[in-house]
């Protein structure tokens, strides 16, 4: 079995300000990465820069990560960056920006190398990078994966270094101020994290307890997800919980189909990541041949049956719909993605890939004879 978690977690309200000089020891000049806008209204930017002037410690701040990062803007920031001297990077906001860190911290450390970098498989140095998360769902806090947008291939990859943060400073406040929409993205994403991870030719007894502890944690929050209320105080301390366990569980895996599956509608349609993963998990689970192992699962998240999960998740998302022809083309990408295929314990086959999307997505058929139809 093989377990390494090396990121340092503290979990706690206005944990920030609490241990600001174990996030200042880190070096004497920050680049802060994170959003436009979102961390300035929940306080989370703030935080960080007072806790930083109060010790002495400068700082620059970009604040233009787009959601789903392009290679483009990752290198934008490095050069700010390099021009400015930092020796450590600050992710604040969501999956965007903390994935992002780090590959901007690999890229400042390297300034001798461009952008292929990102993809090569090599040693390379790399500043340290603390985590401030303001969404419960990536987990990227524990993880040392970074998700990037690469417009020359049209899809979602991550790069080929894995980079742990070194401190994860986790304030589940923060959550209160996310829209509703961005919640239950973010909060089925973790339940993606925690599926594919317990679901996972990688799996391990130490990995396994993680993860059935964070799914019994979801489960006792889902239904917040159907309402339109306020989550209470509690009910965020457990979604951002259940997200860094989530995290942690996936360092050891990886994800799986659905995630691979996902990328394509997040990048062609736009839809939001946890939304774009979400819809593929009924589908997911049906196609699983260890039934026992999918029946634990929804015992863990206090589901009676597959038919009762596929309810609760076709309750929370409009249908997507997807061209014929792109459906060909992406069970034919998933067939070529060895990462993924190799995280499932199966066989997978084109069939198999194709009813999974015909069982998620809505498939617009081709028109056979368009010029009689153009002309009715």
């Amino acid at each position: 079995m093989d377990f390494y978690m090396p990121t340092k977690v503290h979990m706690e309200k206005d944990c920030v300000k609490k241990h600001k000089k174990e996030l200042t020891s880190l070096g004497t000049k920050a680049l802060i990465v994170t959003g436009h806008s979102s961390s300035k209204k929940n306080g989370s930017l703030n935080n960080v820069t007072e806790a930083l002037s109060s010790e002495g410690v400068l700082y620059v701040i970009f604040d233009e990560i787009e959601e789903n990062p392009s290679v483009e803007t990752i290198m934008k920031a490095a050069t700010l960056g390099i021009e400015e001297h930092v020796d450590f990077v600050i992710g604040i906001g969501g999956g965007s920006p903390m994935d992002a860190s780090k590959a901007i911290a690999l890229m400042i450390a390297n300034p001798q190398e461009n952008e292929s970098l990102l993809y090569e498989s090599k040693n390379a140095p790399v500043l340290p990078v603390v985590a401030v998360p303001t969404t419960a769902g990536t987990g990227s806090e524990v993880t040392p994966y970074a998700i990037l947008t690469l417009h020359s291939e049209q899809t979602k990859r991550g790069i080929s270094h894995r980079i742990f943060p070194v401190l994860a400073l986790v304030d589940y406040t923060y959550l209160t101020f996310a829209p509703r929409e961005i919640m239950v993205c973010t909060a089925i994403d973790t339940l993606a994290h925690l599926i594919e991870s317990y679901l996972n030719t990688k799996t391990n007894v130490y990995n396994r307890m993680m993860t059935e502890y964070g799914l019994r944690i979801w489960g006792c929050f889902k239904d917040a997800l159907l309402s339109n209320d306020a989550p209470s105080e509690s009910t965020y301390q457990a979604m951002m919980m259940a997200s860094t366990i989530a995290g942690m569980s996936i360092s050891h895996t990886g994800t799986s189909l659905p995630h691979g599956m996902s990328y394509y509608l997040t990048y062609e349609q736009n839809i939001p990541h946890g939304n774009a993963v979400g819809i593929f998990l009924p589908a997911f689970l049906d196609i699983f041949e260890d039934k026992n192992q999918v029946k634990r699962l929804l015992g863990l998240l206090d589901f009676k049956n597959e038919k009762a999960f596929t309810k609760y998740i076709d309750s929370l998302f409009e249908i997507v719909v997807v061209n014929e022809d792109d459906v060909d083309r992406y069970v034919a990408g998933m067939m070529s993605n060895q990462k993924k295929l190799a995280n499932y314990p199966f066989k997978m086959t084109e069939d198999k890939f194709y009813t999974i999307f015909k069982n998620s997505v809505k498939i617009k058929k081709n028109r056979k004879f368009p010029f009689f139809n153009r002309n009715k």
